[in-house]
């Protein structure tokens, strides 16, 4: 699909996808530093969160008509189709995990996909009437960086998402 296709509807689909593909990535990366506890445990619980993430972006996309109808502004589709144009929205660059060689990269390169998705999520929020569903979500993707951020910046242990450190 191009972007400049994309609908509301399509938009869901693919974050449905992204979700999915991220989800798949994080059990690789669990996997590949299974010898390092923290970061293996931070992709284990993000590789679930994604998944469930995955499940609710299908149901969101089920309920919106087939042409996306919206009152959304141009501006407002413009973002949803630009905050798109990730590379990590790119399947074939999400299943991969050989460049990522070291547990620091790899959160980095998790840090990147939340902050990636978390944007297009936002912009969604904008085309969408208030969701709480997708409200719901966007405060899981900000602590999803929240805690990327402080496992990178101090080394901390990693004790769940939803640790208040």
């Amino acid at each position: 699909m191009k972007l400049t296709d994309i609908t509301l509807r399509g938009a869901l689909e693919l974050a449905g996808s992204v979700e999915e593909k991220a989800a798949q990535r994080y059990e690789a990366l669990a996997k590949k530093f299974a010898g390092d506890g923290t970061s293996a445990k931070v992709f284990s619980q993000l590789a679930q969160d994604e998944t469930a993430h995955e499940s609710h972006f299908r149901d969101l996309a089920r309920r919106i008509p087939e042409q996306g109808a919206s009152q959304a502004s141009d501006q407002a589709l413009d973002l949803v189709r630009a905050s798109a144009a990730s590379r990590y929205f790119d399947p074939e660059a999400l299943a991969q995990t050989d460049q990522i060689e070291t547990p620091a990269d790899a959160l980095r390169e998790a840090l990147g996909l939340e902050k990636a998705t978390l944007f297009f999520y936002q912009s969604l929020k904008d085309v969408l009437d208030d969701s709480e569903e997708l409200n719901h979500l966007i405060e899981a993707e900000k602590g999803h960086i929240s805690v990327l951020m402080r496992v990178l910046i101090s080394d901390a242990r990693f004790r769940g998402l939803d640790d208040t450190w």
